[in-house]
């Protein structure tokens, strides 16, 4: 199966693959180096995070985390 092109699928893709739940947070560590692999650049995921963040998927709490806040859409 090929990886997703787009950034916010991949990393969607990528949190539900790590079965990160809502209300839960993991360190955006966990995020960069997969993503980085996959051939995304830090302005992708930079850019990702915030859209999802808009969209009220993620927050980003501080400390380099992420929260999970909606699993609608893994």
């Amino acid at each position: 199966m090929e990886a997703p092109k787009d950034p916010k699928e991949a990393l969607l893709a990528l949190l539900g693959k790590l079965g990160v739940e809502p209300g839960s947070s993991i360190n955006l560590y966990e995020i960069g180096p997969p993503m980085v692999a996959d051939g995304f650049i830090e302005n992708d995921i930079v850019n990702a995070l915030y859209a999802l963040k808009d969209e009220g998927v993620i927050d980003l709490p501080g400390n380099n985390r992420l929260l999970l806040v909606r699993k609608d859409t893994l």
